[in-house]
């Protein structure tokens, strides 16, 4: 496993590359494992041939014993997909946007009583929230 500095210049722009994973060209080596075609930032008619542990850029070239953007990127990539491969359970994502709903600032709603007088109370927008939603359950 490669260890990334996230202070070198590198990992910024391997960054930015990574963001566009999408574009790259997806094939595989003679021996079956994953490799990517990424364009090169200066010349966009040049694309360099990346695996997670091989680069045919210039600067993996001179400088062997680094890693270089295009590789880097492609160990985020290969991170993020791994990591986003799991699908969250539903009950984590209502607890979730439950908690944000709380976090919101409270508001004040008027309230009329059956002699007649009003009061104002304080009402979270998790009140609100569970007054909508909670017609859903069951």
């Amino acid at each position: 496993m490669a260890t990334v500095d996230t202070s070198d210049s590198r990992f910024v722009k391997a960054v930015a590359i990574a963001d566009n994973a999408g574009q790259w060209l997806k094939c595989r080596t003679h021996d079956g494992k994953k490799a990517y075609g990424i364009r090169s930032q200066r010349d966009a008619s040049h694309i360099y041939f990346v695996t997670r542990t091989s680069c045919d850029c210039t600067d993996a070239q001179r400088h062997p014993e680094k890693v270089c953007k295009h590789r880097l990127a492609v160990l985020i990539h290969v991170a993020r997909v791994a990591g986003g491969s799991k699908p969250m359970p539903a009950t984590d994502v209502l607890d979730g946007l439950a908690v944000l709903v709380a976090d919101k600032n409270p508001t004040l709603k008027m309230v009329r009583h059956p002699d007649g007088s009003l009061t104002w109370e304080s009402e979270t927008a998790a009140d609100r929230y569970d007054e909508i939603f909670k017609r859903f359950e069951d």
